[in-house]
């Protein structure tokens, strides 16, 4: 053959995406969070592990072995011939609390599907699926006096926004150069490399929710229970931009001596409307939908598929890494990496509008920092080393100002990371198992809100074929 058949892979993949899209978009109940009431629910923040674990940053990654799509520069850098295969699940334990009473939820699901291609020299795509935001909570009040339930109103939501992405990253500029420093003990050579590198992503972004509202007497007497559905479809195009520019030095001649790089990058995603359809079903009933069976007995409204739009305002992030080499020993070279990434959003810019515009005085400015450290003992793959001495080791702090302001009271998350990343030992692949964990506290119980302390836990496996599994490879011989 003349080239090696990528065919069957790529089959392989668009199949599993498939398949898994179902269960992303629709049966994922991804929080359980009371907050994601509000808007379009809670946004998804968590990343695959490997950037999860170090304070959710990742626009300044430059690894060839882990893809990132917060920022489309990264597909440049995915090493020629060698695709990186991804796949992330994330889980949560919370505990939710107000000033009387308290209850614990857990969710688990898949969070991350990308395929990243290097297609030539300096270019590189990726696709794949990843969730946009959740809603899901039950929220139950119970009316009672001298210890007797006169009646309980329950709120209850689930869905979820899942967006399909399709981007191209490209280094126009990846230079070195040759210095030679002059001294009077010694002469030096050191290597200096330049890369900038550019990217966009294409994304579809699609979903739906359903909020409903049930109010039910339990001391009868002829009263009707009531109940109001709403349900909301979301879909349409957007895309965002990225760059990052890295300066790269090495001591010439001498691997021992210690090597390092900067890069700074960030990322604009424009402001989009979501084209919307709203559905409404209001009725009162007898019977109980909690406790027992329920009988309609007239439709009060319904309203079906009134479209309308949803704004998603500006997004900005810009990030910075630093990261050190040495070759402390036979074994091969060390690596630490220290960054620090901030994301902003004006959420104050949302609106909803179905006829008339509804501006949520709910929202403000979202303002995001994370910071994280890496360290590997170890570069590389050599089976002969130890897997610990291998191992990347990974810690962080994050901190969000979200965009809730609820009875006038800003709502705030912080919280630190930590995780590793394990090598396979699979022939001269660079495959990797990437767990990590976040420990966090979100909200307030003053002012009547609800105050979330919560365990995270993230999963990923990135998979990237061995040499004798090259894709792109022209073939001399079959």
């Amino acid at each position: 053959m003349k080239f090696y058949n990528i065919t069957l892979h790529v089959t392989k993949f668009l199949s599993a995406l498939a398949v898994l899209t179902s269960g992303l978009t629709f049966a994922q109940k991804g929080t359980q969070n009371p907050y994601s009431v509000f808007g379009i629910g809670e946004l998804n923040q968590g990343q695959y592990a490997a950037f999860q674990s170090m304070g959710g940053i990742s626009i300044a990654n430059s690894d060839s072995t882990i893809a990132s799509n917060f920022n489309p520069v990264n597909y440049a850098y995915v090493q020629r011939y060698r695709p990186v295969f991804q796949i992330g699940m994330s889980g949560r334990v919370s505990q939710f609390s107000n000033s009387t009473s308290s209850t614990r939820q857990q969710y688990l699901g898949l969070n991350q599907f990308q395929l990243a291609l290097p297609v030539k020299k300096n270019w590189g795509l990726s696709f794949g699926l990843v969730p946009y935001s959740f809603t899901g909570y039950t929220i139950t009040k119970f009316d009672v006096v001298d210890n007797d339930t006169l009646s309980q109103a329950v709120n209850e939501g689930s869905g979820a926004i899942s967006k399909v992405f399709f981007g191209v990253g490209y280094k126009p500029l990846n230079i070195s150069k040759l210095d030679t420093n002059y001294s009077k003990k010694d002469t030096t050579y050191t290597v200096r490399t330049h890369v900038l590198a550019f990217g966009a992503n294409g994304n579809y972004i699609f979903g739906s929710s359903s909020k409903i509202q049930s109010f039910e007497f339990w001391t009868g007497g002829g009263l009707y229970n009531s109940r109001v559905t709403r349900d909301l479809r979301l879909s349409d195009l957007a895309a965002d931009f990225g760059f990052n520019y890295q300066y790269y030095f090495r001591p010439a001649y001498d691997e021992n001596k210690v090597n390092g790089s900067v890069s700074v990058a960030a990322t604009y995603a424009p402001g989009f409307k979501l084209r919307a359809f709203s559905d409404l079903y209001s009725h009162n009933y007898l019977g109980s939908y909690y406790g027992g069976q329920s009988y309609v007995l007239d439709t009060v409204e319904y309203v079906r598929d009134l479209e309308g739009s949803v704004f998603i305002p500006d997004q900005y992030r810009i990030g910075f890494e630093y990261r050190i080499g040495w070759k402390p020993s036979k074994k091969g070279e060390r690596l630490l990496r220290i960054g620090t990434e901030v994301n902003l959003q004006d959420w104050s810019a949302y609106y909803e509008n179905f006829g008339s515009t509804e501006y949520t005085d709910y929202y403000k400015n979202r303002m995001a920092l994370g910071f994280g450290i890496e360290y590997c003992p170890v570069i590389g793959n050599d089976p002969s080393i130890n897997i610990l001495a291998r191992t990347n080791y990974r810690f962080g702090f994050n901190y969000t100002q979200t965009q809730l302001q609820i009875n006038g009271t800003d709502l705030n998350d912080y919280g630190m990371t930590f995780g590793f990343g394990l090598p396979v030992n699979i022939n001269s692949t660079n495959t990797s198992i990437n767990l990590g964990a976040s420990l966090g506290n979100m909200g307030t119980t003053e002012n009547g809100l609800i105050n979330e302390k919560y365990l995270g836990f993230y999963f990923g496996l990135s998979i990237i074929p061995d040499r004798n599994e090259l894709w792109f490879v022209k073939r001399k011989y079959d």
